[in-house]
Parts: structure tokens; C-alpha cells; sequence
């Protein structure tokens, strides 16, 4: 059994220019640190704890954007039979400026001011040595919104 304790502190500048639609000209600078506690029972069990905070701002407009995301995660491997990955996120956007707007979008990566919510879990499964099966499911919940459910399959032969 193992604990692990990785941080990562970041600057990032993003920029877009379209002489055809000033609306999507933005110049975005953002501050961000992240922090993840994860306890390794062995090899094959993971149970992760993580905490994001970042502050970003477009220096061509109005807005500014103040997320915080805590959540967890999970991983369990049996050897070569298969792998679940699964997450719970919560993320808090603080947001200034007009929300739709597609700065907003890229700032907001497709979430929504206020409380918003997400979950993935993934199931990779291996039904023979050159057959495997993927299972893949998302879903998110905004505040004032309906709940977003996605979902996949897949099942990939190798040669």
C-alpha cells in the first residue's frame, strides 16, 4: 500500500483571432494548480482524491472565470481479464460576462456558471487474445439544466 501526492501549478495563455466575427477574437490568460492524493492498495486498486483551482480571464473583453473542481476517482485492473476507470467531479464556476458567447464556451468548457456536476465510468473488457470490449459512459448535471447522459460501445479486433 502506497500513498502518492502530485501537484502541478500551471500559466496558460490561449489565443483566437477571426477577422469575420469579432465575437470569437479573445485572448485568454489563466492561473492554475491542481492537487491529487491517491492511495494504491497494489498493482490493480487505485482510489484517487483531487482539488483544481484556476483563475482565467480575457484580456481582449469583460470576462473572468474563478473554477474550483474537487471529486474522485478509481481504478480496477484484474490482470488481463479488465479495467474500470470511474470518476465524480464537482465543479464550481464563478463566472463574469456573457455566458454565451463562444469565449464563454471555451472558458466554461461547455459547462455552465454556478454548480455543475460530472461522472464517467469506464469498462474495457477482453473477451479473447485479439478481441476487446469498451464500454464508455458519461454524464454531467448544470445547474437549471437536465441531466446529460452519453454513452458508447465498442469492440475492437486486433490483427
Amino acid at each position: 500500500m502506497t500513498w502518492l501526492l502530485n501537484t502541478n501549478l500551471s500559466y496558460t495563455e490561449n489565443e483566437s483571432s477571426s477577422e469575420n466575427f469579432d465575437n470569437r477574437n479573445f485572448e485568454l490568460v489563466a492561473n492554475e494548480s491542481k492537487v491529487k492524493l491517491s492511495y494504491l492498495f497494489s498493482n490493480e486498486k487505485r482510489f484517487d482524491a483531487f482539488y483544481e483551482y484556476k483563475f482565467q480571464e480575457n484580456t481582449l473583453g469583460e470576462e473572468e472565470l474563478t473554477q474550483q473542481v474537487a471529486g474522485v476517482s478509481f481504478t480496477l485492473i484484474n490482470g488481463s481479464k479488465y479495467n474500470i476507470n470511474g470518476d465524480v467531479s464537482y465543479i464550481r464556476n464563478e463566472f463574469e460576462g456573457d455566458s454565451f458567447s463562444p469565449v464563454a464556451f471555451t472558458m466554461l468548457e461547455g459547462l455552465q456558471p454556478d454548480d455543475n456536476f460530472t461522472w464517467n465510468l469506464f469498462l474495457q473488457r477482453k473477451i479473447t487474445s485479439f478481441l476487446d470490449l469498451n464500454l464508455t459512459y458519461a454524464g454531467r448535471k448544470s445547474s437549471g439544466s437536465n441531466t446529460i447522459h452519453t454513452g458508447s460501445v465498442q469492440l475492437r479486433a486486433y490483427f
